[in-house]
């Protein structure tokens, strides 16, 4: 409650005199701080292309040196209606107002000149709660991008997307996510939308990817430990920030060799989709009804379930063999 008191009273024009604002996930941010370093760090998202039809939201962002920085305090995320609290890693305090579209954060010093806790948490833990306010619709999977269009690797927890995402990339696929796709409809056309987050791969894929040995694991924000890094500069993957929805496989893992691709019905992208979305208060019920709305349009896209028994590897280079087929009979 301290918090939320102190918010109260420092969070204005006086106490945050600089500005900044760039894209991220097809939304505009418009961000108020009192802290240079957190400016610094803005420029690095800010786009060339200036878009005046695109939705924002403002971001305040106090950064108070008096804060602990507590490396090891875990997400904590509460809610109220509209209102979510989050108590985040390295002494961090977050309120988000879906209803009014705005963001009040309190950070350490250390937090806010971190550019692996805007890039891994504070701004995915963002768009995952206040995007779809904003035409933005979280799916829960990994997106690649190969000639021009996105395939979209979904599934159950587990299933090994971040995996197949990887040796995907080890391919030549331009990696864009491996755990959450931000997905957003501009007139009759979809855009996959990525955050420059990092891959997150557990510490048992290692017999998959032996270059996993020259990095230490630690503890991800659910707690688990894994190896997290940087795409681009760790693993020299192709990256990209988004691409056009083309494919979408769901992946399933089973004991039989092999791997196998079943035609899905729209109505089981639908499902899947609608069934791991977040639930929204009723007051937000057009934010609802647009999801539902994108998520219908999306279920057109050509969508397999893929069940394979093999390696990450082997999977990929089936699944290359199968787009590169698919497309030679369609052109």
């Amino acid at each position: 409650m301290d918090d939320i008191v102190t918010m109260k009273l420092t969070f204005n024009q006086q106490t945050l005199p600089l500005r900044a604002d760039f894209l991220i996930a097809g939304t505009r941010c418009c961000l108020s701080t009192n802290s240079h370093d957190v400016i610094e760090l803005a420029a690095q998202w800010q786009s060339q292309t200036k878009r005046v039809d695109t939705s924002s939201f403002e971001m305040e962002v106090l950064v108070d040196s008096s804060r602990s920085d507590c490396c090891e305090q875990a997400a904590h995320f509460r809610g109220l209606r509209h209102i979510v609290f989050a108590t985040l890693p390295r002494g961090s305090f977050v309120a988000f107002d879906l209803l009014r579209k705005k963001v009040h954060a309190a950070l350490s010093s250390s937090a806010s000149r971190d550019l692996s806790f805007w890039n891994a948490l504070l701004l995915p833990v963002t768009i995952g709660i206040l995007g779809t306010t904003l035409g933005v619709v979280p799916l829960h999977c990994a997106c690649l991008d190969r000639n021009g269009k996105g395939l979209l690797v979904a599934g159950v927890s587990g299933a090994g997307k971040s995996t197949l995402a990887a040796a995907l990339a080890q391919r030549g696929f331009a990696f864009l996510s491996d755990d959450w796709t931000y997905l957003t409809r501009k007139q009759s056309a979809l855009v996959a939308h990525g955050l420059f987050s990092p891959i997150k791969l557990l510490p048992d894929t290692i017999r998959f990817f032996p270059r996993l040995r020259e990095f230490v694991p630690r503890k991800s924000l659910n707690g688990e430990m894994a190896y997290e890094m940087d795409p681009q500069k760790s693993l020299q993957f192709a990256v990209t920030d988004m691409s056009r929805p083309g494919h979408i496989v769901f992946l399933e893992r089973t004991v039989a060799r092999g791997c196998h691709l079943v035609p899905c019905r729209p109505e089981y992208v639908r499902d899947f989709f609608e069934r791991s979305a977040e639930r929204l208060p009723d007051e937000l019920a057009d934010a609802r009804a647009m999801r539902t709305n994108i998520i219908n349009f999306f279920s057109a896209c050509p969508s397999w379930m893929l069940r394979t028994g093999e390696s990450p590897q082997r999977t990929a280079e089936a699944i290359e063999i199968f787009l590169s087929e698919a497309e030679r009979a369609t052109a």
